[in-house]
């Protein structure tokens, strides 16, 4: 399984919002903990949900690949719960 989505308009700013309330709201380890590429790794109860993260600097794009995910949760339900996220993390503190 492999599904990528590209969002723009991404800051670096809002990328570190977003890693921390995915350490501390959602206990998501990333691997490894900083840079422009890793790989969140959730634990669920119906199973690990796996997803690489790209940050391009220069254009200000994410790029998001679900990787693996537990075939009980919706594709949809992941990526409406990651904007989600991404649109509160956009808002200043």
């Amino acid at each position: 399984m492999s599904n990528s989505r590209i969002f723009s308009e991404v800051t670096e700013e809002t990328l570190t919002r977003l890693k921390t309330v995915g350490r501390t709201q959602y206990s998501v380890v990333f691997d490894p903990p900083d840079g422009p590429r890793s790989s969140a790794i959730l634990q669920t109860p119906f199973g690990e949900c796996v997803v690489e993260f790209e940050y391009d600097m220069t254009r200000a794009e994410l790029t998001l690949t679900l990787v693996k995910k537990p075939w009980l949760v919706p594709e949809s339900l992941l990526w409406s719960s990651f904007l989600a996220t991404l649109e509160r993390c956009r808002e200043p503190s």
